[in-house]
C-alpha cells in the first residue's frame, strides 16, 4: 500500500508500507532515498549524537526555596548539628547514670531525678531517663530507683541526627520537595546547581511572532515557545532569538552567536532544503554536518551538525515533526548531560485498527485513549494538517523500524503525552 502525508502543506512525503507479515532486515540496507539525499535510521542517529558530544556542566548558586528539580552540582554539608543538645527519648524521669550502679527491688539506691518530656532538652548533669514505674518518690526530686540504667539509656544523644559539615545529600541528586525540606532544616541557605542553556531559532520569510495576528501565507512561530516550555520543566534555560528570514549566512550568523551563548541550538524549519530550505546549508556555513535526514516519520528532515564544538539541531517546522524530534533525538543528549528529565509515562492497550508497518522507517502514530468496558483503547488519530491533530491526542505509538506492524485488537504500548 503506498501512503502519501503532507506536512506543513507543501511537503510530500511518500512511504513504500509493506504488509504486515514479518520482514526481515538484510544484513546489507541500500541508503534509504529522499529528495535531498540519503537517510540514516533513527538508532543510527541516536547512536552519532550521544557519542559526538561530551557535555562539562556550569554551575549557578540559588535559593533552597528555588531548587526544586534541579541537580546538585556539588555535595551538601550540614550548617548545623542536630540535635544541638542531648534530648529525653520518652516522657519520664531524668537521672544520674552513675547514681544507678547496683540497684535492686531489694537494694535500691537514693538518687536525685527531674521531670523530663520527650524531644526537650536533658536537664544539665543528668545522663539517662527512665519511667516512672522504677523509681519510689521520697520527694519532689529525690527518690529510691529499683534498676541500674546505663549511661545515655533513653536519650537521644548530641548530633545523633546529623554534625555539621557531614554531607546530607551527594552530589548529583535531582531535589525533591522533602530535599528541599530536609535542607531548610539543616540551615541550608544555597545550593549549587547544574545549569544548561539552549538556544532557540525560528527561521522561515512567513514565520511571524506570536503577538502578531499572521496574515495570509504566514504562519506563527509556535515551535519555539513548545520546546521552550518542555526545557523549562527539566530546568533548562533557553534564550529566544529574533526570528531569521530565508537567508543561510543570517541564520548561519545567528547560530554561531546562539553556540557562543548556549550548550545546544535547535533551529526551526528550513530543514527540508527547498529553494527556502536554508537551515542544512547555514550548518555546513558555521560549521559541520553530521546527518541530514533520518528514517522516522513524521520528523524526517531533521539534521545535526557541529558548531565551536556545541550541537546544532535543524528542526522540521511542522510542530508534530518537531516535537518526535525532540523527544527521540535531542532528548536522549540531554539525558545524557544528567539533565532532570522525568521518566516516560507508558501505558499499555487494545489497539482498535491494523497499523501497517513502514519497515525501514520508525513510525510515530498520535493517538487518543478510551476507558470502555474495563479496558483501555489506543485509537490512532488520522494525520491532518495543523495543530488540532495534536490537540486531540494524548499519547503516541512507536511502531519501529522493521516491525511487523500491529493487527486490531493487540495490545500495545504507548507514550502517554498528558
Amino acid at each position: 500500500m503506498i501512503l502519501s502525508r503532507p506536512i506543513l502543506g507543501k511537503v510530500i512525503v511518500t512511504f513504500l508500507c509493506l504488509s504486515t507479515d514479518k520482514v526481515e532486515p538484510p544484513e546489507m540496507i541500500p541508503p534509504l532515498s529522499f529528495h535531498y539525499g540519503s537517510l540514516i535510521s533513527m538508532k543510527e542517529a541516536q547512536k552519532t549524537i550521544l557519542s559526538s558530544f561530551h557535555h562539562v556542566s556550569q554551575t549557578k548558586i540559588i535559593p533552597v526555596k528555588d531548587a526544586k528539580g534541579h541537580v546538585l552540582a556539588e555535595s551538601v554539608l550540614s550548617q548545623r548539628t542536630i540535635p544541638p543538645v542531648p534530648l529525653a527519648g520518652i516522657d519520664g524521669i531524668a537521672v544520674r547514670s552513675k547514681q544507678t550502679k547496683g540497684a535492686s527491688p531489694e537494694d535500691p539506691r537514693e538518687i536525685e531525678y527531674v521531670r523530663v518530656n520527650v524531644g526537650l532538652p536533658m536537664p544539665e548533669g543528668f545522663d539517662a531517663v527512665v519511667t516512672e514505674d522504677v523509681v519510689r518518690m521520697s520527694g519532689p526530686d529525690r527518690g529510691y530507683i529499683l534498676t541500674p540504667v546505663t549511661l545515655h539509656h533513653q536519650v537521644i544523644k548530641k548530633g545523633a541526627e546529623v554534625t555539621k559539615g557531614q554531607v546530607v545529600i551527594q552530589s548529583d541528586q535531582r531535589l525533591i520537595p522533602y530535599d528541599i525540606a530536609t535542607l531548610s532544616h539543616f540551615g541550608i541557605r544555597n545550593v549549587k546547581v547544574k545549569k544548561w542553556k539552549i538556544g532557540l531559532i525560528a527561521t522561515g520569510d512567513e514565520i511571524v511572532p506570536l503577538k502578531k495576528d499572521p496574515l495570509p501565507g504566514q504562519i506563527a512561530d509556535t515551535n519555539t515557545i513548545m520546546i521552550s516550555e518542555y526545557l523549562r520543566d527539566f530546568q533548562v534555560l533557553t534564550d529566544l532569538y529574533p526570528i531569521i528570514p530565508d537567508d543561510p549566512d543570517l541564520i548561519a550568523t545567528q547560530i554561531s552567536t546562539a553556540c557562543d551563548n548556549s550548550d545546544m541550538v535547535l533551529v526551526f524549519g528550513g530543514s527540508s532544503k527547498g529553494s527556502k530550505d536554508c537551515t542544512f546549508d547555514a550548518i555546513k556555513k558555521s560549521g559541520s554536518v553530521l546527518f541530514h535526514g533520518v528514517a522516522m516519520h513524521p520528523g524526517t528532515t531533521v539534521s545535526c551538525g557541529i558548531v565551536s564544538e556545541k550541537p546544532v539541531f535543524g528542526m522540521p517546522g511542522q510542530a508534530i515533526a518537531s516535537l518526535i524530534a525532540f523527544f527521540n533525538l535531542v532528548l536522549p543528549l540531554l539525558k545524557s548531560w544528567d539533565v532532570p528529565i522525568p521518566g516516560k509515562k507508558h501505558v499499555f492497550g487494545e489497539i482498535t485498527e491494523d497499523i501497517l508497518p513502514c519497515n525501514q522507517f520508525d513510525l510515530f502514530h498520535l493517538i487518543t485513549t478510551r476507558y470502555t468496558d474495563g479496558k483501555i483503547r489506543i485509537i490512532p488519530i488520522p494525520w491532518e494538517f495543523g495543530h488540532m491533530t495534536g490537540m486531540a491526542a494524548d499519547g503516541i505509538l512507536h511502531l519501529p523500524q522493521w516491525s511487523n506492524g500491529f493487527r486490531k485488537g493487540e495490545m500495545v504500548q504507548v507514550l502517554l503525552l498528558r
